[in-house]
């Protein structure tokens, strides 16, 4: 991962921990920069995964002003879904599948 990869990424988990605290079980980056094959280009995928009942959409606004500024700020889109620890676990969807084999912690 490159230096500027991992400068928005701990700049997004610092956020990220005070906004939702002992809810936040981890991160995960998945896609082309966890593979390792992504271009200039290519924007970095956060999976982000809460205790307790998670609405996604409530979470993407409620965080929609910290991904935006990082985007701009660094020219990469940042793109992050939430997703709920059980619904993680358990979920056999081909979106989950793919970040539980190649996602990597951050």
């Amino acid at each position: 991962m490159d230096a500027r990869t991992q400068t928005i990424i701990s700049e997004l988990r610092k956020r990220l921990e005070r906004i939702y605290d002992s809810r936040l079980l981890s991160v995960l980056l998945y896609g082309s920069r966890a593979r390792g094959d992504a271009e200039a280009e290519s924007d970095i995928d956060l999976l982000v995964v809460l205790d307790g009942r998670v609405d996604p959409g409530k979470e993407i606004d409620r965080t929609g002003d910290i991904t935006s500024r990082l985007s701009l700020e660094h020219n990469v889109v940042v793109s992050c879904l939430f997703v709920s620890a059980e619904r993680y676990a358990t979920e056999q969807s081909p979106m989950l599948l793919n970040v539980r084999r190649e996602g990597v912690a951050v």
